[in-house]
Formats: C-alpha cells, structure tokens, sequence
C-alpha cells in the first residue's frame, strides 16, 4: 500500500478507489496459503480497469507478507 500511494499520489497521478472481490483463500499448510481474486479500479473520469491476481502468503514472526503476486489487467 505504502508503495502503491506513493506511486500514485505524484503529480499527473490519480490513486482511484481500489476493490477486491471473489476472493479465495487456499491453505497450503500452515505457514502458507494461496489467495486468488478480482481487482477494480474506479477512476474520477469513470475508468475502471479490472484484472485477477493470484498471490502466495507465508508468515512471518511479525505477520503474513506476499511472497508472490501475479497481477494481470482484462481487455
């Protein structure tokens, strides 16, 4: 999040409002899972690129971190 604001709160940026949806969580043990889902992005000129990600989570002594993020954008 920390680097998607940045990113995205520069000069000619605009940040949107962005949702997740049909989310999948898939345990792959106990230190691991798989989340899959569906990603919106409404911009204030009404765009909305969409896509699905795919990401693997392992956790940590301080939390679950993303280890693995495949992101693509729809047509």
């Amino acid at each position: 999040m920390d680097r998607y604001r940045t990113t995205y709160t520069s000069a000619g940026k605009e940040m949107g409002h962005l949702e997740f949806s049909e989310l999948r969580i898939e345990p792959l043990g106990s230190e691991t899972a798989f989340v899959r889902g569906v990603w919106q992005l409404t911009m204030s000129d009404g765009k909305t690129p969409h896509g699905r990600f795919t990401l693997i989570f392992r956790r940590f002594p301080d939390g679950w971190k993303i280890i693995h993020d495949h992101t693509s954008a729809a047509d």
